[in-house]
């Protein structure tokens, strides 16, 4: 859930201030990658409290349904290799037949791996990079020229901690995520006279699935990574999610080619 780890007086804050507060993203039509769970997941939530409309995709299309169905007739779902151009011309086409446009784009669909470089194989190296840099480098290329011709746009591409600095065992994850942190530079760059903003967002531990997952395999490197964070605690999605939400509204507009790490002082 996305409010794992936040306590119930803080939870009442926040909900409190947003109910004082005008929706922050009413008008607006995003599209979330890899939103069938984790950070997708509690992104899309926390977009469709801020007023947006949502187009959510996953490679798994039902779990990407049960998010879109819980959110009202605002959210729409469907499945989505981000990996194949086929189906990013597919899903574009989804979102301008349904919308006319896309003003946000998350790039948040990912893999991780962990593992010694020797045993690395260079199959599941090539899936790491065909997923989280394939995947956005496919998304920006086919969004950015549509938010291009309307002169405004948000894209928002999920990197890692693992893009800022080095750690073992992460060769693949860390190339994925440096390769990520470099094109939302480079796009950042081009498409800025057409108004359209790209950043990147590179979160720490954060307790999803996936880092559930990896405990399983390697609790050893995981509680290592844990000790190392300043604030002594891992992260929780809805904060990730605060900042995806900053990043798609217009309180951002003189922001692009940034990259906000929210890791708890790791990379301080």
């Amino acid at each position: 859930m996305c409010a794992d780890g936040v306590t119930r007086g803080r939870a009442r804050k926040i909900a409190y201030v947003a109910l004082m507060s005008p929706p922050r993203l009413t008008g607006k039509v995003a599209l979330i990658t890899g939103a069938a769970g984790g950070i997708g997941a509690c992104a899309a939530r926390a977009m469709a409290q801020e007023g947006a409309t949502l187009l959510l995709t996953d490679a798994d299309a039902a779990g990407a349904a049960r998010v879109a169905d819980g959110l009202g007739e605002e959210a729409s779902s469907r499945g989505h290799d981000v990996a194949s151009e086929a189906d990013w011309q597919a899903v574009t086409a989804w979102a301008l037949d349904a919308h006319g446009r896309v003003d946000v784009l998350v790039n948040n669909a990912g893999v991780f791996l962990a593992a010694p470089l020797a045993e690395t194989s260079l199959a599941d190296f090539q899936r790491v990079i065909d997923v989280n840099v394939t995947g956005v480098f496919l998304g920006m290329r086919a969004l950015a020229p549509v938010m291009s011709e309307r002169r405004a746009g948000s894209i928002i591409n999920v990197s890692s901690v693992a893009g800022l600095m080095g750690s073992p065992y992460l060769t693949a994850y860390a190339a994925s995520k440096w390769a990520v942190r470099g094109m939302t530079k480079v796009v950042a760059k081009e498409v800025a006279r057409f108004g359209v903003r790209v950043n990147s967002v590179h979160p720490g531990q954060i307790d999803t699935d996936m880092n559930t997952r990896q405990r399983e395999k390697t609790p050893e490197l995981i509680d290592r990574l844990i000790r190392g964070i300043p604030l002594q605690r891992i992260g929780t999605p809805q904060e990730v999610a605060h900042a995806l939400v900053y990043l798609a509204s217009d309180e951002s507009v003189y922001v692009t080619g940034s990259e906000l790490a929210i890791d708890g002082g790791t990379t301080a």
